[in-house]
């Protein structure tokens, strides 16, 4: 005998009383249960009442707004599924009714059909999450099962611990399940990829295809093709149809990095895309339906380009719902010595070097520096200094870049002249030798191992030329 399920209960809360019915009898015909109210006081009211699956509720509300319905429904219920509805001008609000727990957002207007959808799986999926933890455990609450299940909120492929990279992942746990369009923007080598890859993998289409496109790496007479595809015969040597990045991404998420460098032209078909959800190939009048998630990167100043009438202004609005921006390495350095870590056990394994330390000194230099290239410099900068090593077990200020540690020897040695009446050279670099152990010491506090690191010397030959150039009694 099959038992009956029970139609998801879901309450509408919404003061345009057309918006409420036009609501109820889409839903409805899905096979919700719907129940509607006016204003959040009475919607409230409600939720005492009644263990609702889901609620959806607009944001500008008479009275108390969308933000507090979110807010005192999750005291109730702290694993309820909201979703909030908004204009365009409240994206930061909606944001944060997310920070706030709300599951999603959708602006409106909007298609019901997206609204019927997005319940559906958010109701599906939390079930299916509290089955497969009771059936691992044994009997559990249901709400218990809901909140340990969510528990893993930490990003798997992205190291800091500053102020900027929280904020960061906060962003990327609030947004990650929505399919909101996001722009993240930022200097070149601050991991903006990075970033698109951790909301791909915490979203709803994290099985699906996540999909690259460097639009500034694809010549301009190229990148057409490359994001729609073509059809056989669509120019000369078409000899077969193929499909475009957005196809390859079907409901998948397609990252746009360098959207900035894209010509107006498909500027303007891509506005299309956004809008209208569907694609055409080169060459073909036929439309196919794209559901893709897209998340836009650049390292470019788009308002200044909008300005400069190089960047389309409705596109930028329509990349820009939801923006992050990744802080350069710079304004971090609290990041440098973990990042650091991770790279130096990246490359020490890959060339089979074992355990390696880094230096105090080492980490002193990489930290007062300014990273222009940000991260990638960084591990740059770090896979050189591995090899250089040779497997010594420990990194040293010797071993970096001569841009990290300042002038080198070399450059000093360039700036030397001999006098038109000559020089008494082992004077000079008895000389020489006496003021450089002196600025190491200097610079190490008096450390004398310290100091030896400075100079890629052993504690013992420094100590020895102390001794010998009679700098120990001083």
């Amino acid at each position: 005998m099959t038992t009956a399920v029970e139609p998801s209960t879901v309450l509408v809360i919404d003061d345009d009383e057309t918006i409420c019915e036009l609501l109820n009898e889409s839903l409805a015909e899905d096979g919700f249960q719907v129940e509607s109210a006016p204003s959040a006081e009475e919607a409230l009211v409600k939720v005492r009442q009644v263990p609702y699956d889901a609620i959806v509720t607009d944001l500008n509300l008479p009275g108390l707004k969308g933000t507090d319905v979110v807010r005192q429904a999750l005291t109730i219920y702290p694993n309820a599924i909201i979703v909030v509805m908004t204009g365009a001008g409240s994206i930061a609000a909606a944001v944060e009714c997310m920070k706030l727990g709300a599951y999603d957002f959708l602006s409106k207007p909007f298609d019901i059909l997206a609204l019927t959808d997005l319940l559906k799986g958010a109701i599906s999926e939390r079930m299916e999450r509290a089955r497969r933890r009771s059936r691992s455990t044994g009997p559990l609450d249901l709400q218990a099962a809901l909140a340990e299940a969510e528990a893993d909120l930490a990003p798997e492929s992205m190291i800091g611990i500053s102020a900027g990279m929280r904020e960061v992942f906060e962003l990327i746990e609030i947004v990650a399940r929505s399919n909101s369009t996001v722009l993240v923007t930022g200097e070149t080598g601050t991991g903006k990829e990075l970033v698109a890859r951790e909301l791909h993998r915490r979203s709803r289409r994290a099985n699906q295809a996540f999909v690259g496109l460097n639009c500034a790496a694809i010549p301009e007479t190229l990148l057409e093709d490359e994001l729609f595809g073509h059809v056989k015969g669509a120019f000369t040597g078409a000899n077969s149809a193929r499909a475009g990045r957005f196809e390859q991404a079907q409901h998948g998420t397609l990252f746009l990095d360098e959207i900035g460098c894209i010509n107006l032209q498909i500027q303007a078909k891509l506005l299309r895309v956004l809008q209208e959800r569907e694609i055409e190939r080169l060459g073909d009048s036929k439309t196919i339906k794209c559901d893709v998630r897209i998340i836009a990167a650049t390292s470019a100043d788009l308002e200044g380009m909008i300005d400069e009438n190089m960047f389309r202004r409705d596109l930028y609005y329509r990349l820009n719902v939801i923006p992050i921006r990744m802080p350069p390495l710079r304004s971090r350095p609290e990041d440098i010595p973990p990042l650091v870590d991770h790279f130096v056990r990246k490359y020490s394994d890959e060339a089979g070097f074992g355990e390696q330390a880094v230096s105090h000194l080492a980490i002193k230099r990489l930290m007062s520096f300014d990273w222009p290239g940000n991260v990638r410099e960084l591990e740059n900068a770090i896979e050189r200094a591995v090899v250089l090593s040779r497997g010594r077990g420990e990194i040293l200020p010797t071993d970096l870049p001569a841009e990290v540690v300042g002038e080198r020897i070399p450059d000093l040695i360039s700036q030397i002249r001999v006098p038109e009446g000559g020089i008494n050279l082992e004077d000079v670099l008895a000389s020489v030798e006496r003021e450089l152990l002196r600025q190491s010491l200097h610079m190490a506090s008096g450390n004398q191992s310290q100091a030896a690191e400075l100079l890629g010397l052993k504690r013992t030959t420094f100590l020895d030329k102390m001794k010998r150039l009679k700098l120990d009694d001083e």
